[in-house]
């Protein structure tokens, strides 16, 4: 039994598909993630292999983690349930990682294989986490999926990279509904949100897909944050920018401002230009 498969078509392009087997909708499991990250080696490793577009062979791209997994990570690790969580967590980020590195110099970030996401239709948590790992995402123009990040709805947040890459892509006060409220978009809000990078016709997806990954630069598939002189959106905490978002918002219990910080002044000596503070709350 499989969740993924591999095929190379004779363009260069390996196409690996999510399918599992016995479920209406694709879900992740640890299994499925060895699979997924032995396909990525191989493509890798190839060098008949020019790029890699990831998509399902499901009207839905996924729905999801396993929640299982979650409790298996737990109850494997014996005495040590943290630590077993945090090393099957660490293992997903080490997947995804590589796919987002995709095999570049880590000093010139050249070199790399372009790694493009094709979603045919619903692609929540994992099924989004995964291709935001990915250089490009593609959606099928259709209506009825729904884009996001639904964790926080029973209590979690993102765990495979969603709630880093989200607030680098997207700047954390854009991001923040999608994560902290677990918001959901049809494809063309997504694109219009930032989530995703092109809505296509349905009939052309793995096409289009295909197309980009062929044509693709080194450029193209280095993130904004791997790159030199990359500053977050809506500025980092103590840029002014930012402060408000990340520390000086309000407060607010029971429906009630608890307390609102002003802007963020100046540190002393003003020699350190990089450095802000907060005034005291009022």
């Amino acid at each position: 039994m499989t969740d993924f498969t591999y095929t190379l078509g004779d363009d260069g392009v390996a196409i690996i598909t999510w399918d599992v087997t016995g479920k209406s909708m694709n879900v992740m499991s640890l299994a499925g993630f060895a699979e997924l990250d032995a396909h990525i080696d191989r493509a890798l490793a190839d060098p008949a292999v020019k790029g890699v577009v990831i998509t399902s062979a499901k009207k839905d791209f996924a729905g999801g983690m396993d929640l299982n997994v979650i409790a298996r990570m737990r109850e494997d690790a014996g005495d040590e349930p943290a630590k077993g969580l945090f090393d099957g967590v660490m293992m997903m980020h080490g997947v995804l990682r590589k796919i987002e590195r995709a095999g570049m110099d880590p000093k010139t970030l050249k070199g790399g294989k372009p790694i493009a996401a094709a979603l045919p239709g619903t692609a929540l948590g994992i099924g989004l986490e995964l291709p935001l790992a990915c250089h490009r995402i593609f959606a099928a123009d259709n209506p009825k999926a729904k884009i996001g990040l639904p964790e926080i709805m029973i209590g979690i947040f993102p765990g495979a990279g969603g709630t880093t890459r989200l607030a680098r892509k997207l700047g954390a006060m854009v991001a923040a509904p999608f994560l902290l409220e677990g918001k959901m978009s049809d494809p063309k809000s997504a694109k219009n949100a930032g989530l995703i990078d092109e809505v296509v016709p349905a009939e052309d997806l793995l096409a289009r897909a295909k197309d980009w990954v062929l044509n693709a630069k080194d450029a193209d598939i280095v993130k904004p944050w791997d790159a030199k002189g990359y500053k977050m959106p809506g500025g980092a905490p103590y840029h002014p920018a930012g402060f408000m978002t990340f520390v000086g918002a309000s407060a607010m219990v029971n429906g009630k401002t608890q307390g609102v910080f002003p802007p963020p002044r100046r540190c002393w000596p003003p020699s350190m230009k990089a450095r802000w503070c907060p005034s005291t709350p009022r």
